[in-house]
C-alpha cells in the first residue's frame, strides 16, 4: 500500500471506500424502489379500470331491474 506510513492518507482512503459503498447502497435502493413502482403502477391502473367496469355493469343491472319493477303508466 502507498499509505503504510501515512495514517492521514489511510484514513482518507477508508473514508473514500465507505462513501463509495454508501453511495452504491443508495443507488441499489433507489433502483429497487423505481423497479417496484414500475411494476405496481400498471397493476394499479388495471385494477382501477376493472373496478370501474364492474361498477358500471352493476349500475346497468340495477337500472334494468328498477325499470322492470317500476309500474307501467
Amino acid at each position: 500500500m502507498a499509505n503504510e506510513n501515512n495514517p492521514a492518507g489511510a484514513v482518507n482512503e477508508l473514508v473514500d471506500v465507505v462513501a463509495k459503498a454508501a453511495k452504491q447502497q443508495a443507488e441499489v435502493l433507489n433502483n429497487a424502489i423505481n423497479s417496484a413502482v414500475s411494476l405496481i403502477e400498471p397493476l394499479g391502473k388495471a385494477c382501477v379500470s376493472f373496478l370501474s367496469s364492474v361498477m358500471g355493469a352493476a349500475a346497468q343491472v340495477y337500472q334494468s331491474i328498477a325499470d322492470a319493477m317500476a309500474p307501467k303508466q
